[in-house]
């Protein structure tokens, strides 16, 4: 069970701060609820009940994950796949998978791939870029809780290693 304070990832919202846990009745049936606050979102409160949260909430990576991760940028990331609908479809089931690890591969790919486009003066597809934001902001801010930098010293940092 965690705590008030405690920050997680909570499904689709990322990081989240778990405000509060509370009973709360509804249809006649009480339970125990987190109450979290996305750290993206603050505006956004959700509650989901403490009984259902092992399958949507899980714990931020620890601190040697995340520099082995932020390492693995230096290499290479995955193969980029020249069909546009496979690729696509490769990089949603990659992203489902909530491995940090392939994403963080995923993500490198992307990165240099839009290096590669803007050095041939070349528009990085759409699809593509807002793919690319989202994971930046999944993995990047992930990385400047657990590592205690900003998002900005850590796509500074990932940038520095894929030049």
């Amino acid at each position: 069970m965690y705590n008030v304070g405690d920050t997680v990832i909570y499904s689709s919202h990322g990081l989240c701060s778990i405000e509060e846990i509370c009973e709360q009745t509804f249809s006649d049936i009480t339970k125990d609820y987190y109450v979290l606050k996305p750290l993206n979102d603050p505006n956004l409160t959700i509650r989901t009940p403490v009984e259902n949260s092992s399958t949507q909430i899980r714990d931020i990576m620890k601190k040697e994950e995340a520099i082995k991760i932020l390492h693995s940028f230096t290499s290479p990331g995955i193969e980029w796949v020249e069909q546009s609908t496979h690729r696509m479809r490769l990089h949603v089931e990659i992203i489902k998978t909530d491995d940090r690890q392939k994403q963080a591969h995923l993500l490198n790919t992307l990165l240099r791939k839009k290096k590669d486009y803007e050095a041939l003066e070349k528009k990085f597809p759409m699809q593509e870029e807002k793919l690319l934001q989202t994971l930046q902001e999944l993995i990047f801010s992930e990385f400047s809780i657990v590592l205690n930098k900003s998002s900005e010293e850590i796509y500074d940092q990932v940038l520095a290693q894929i030049s």
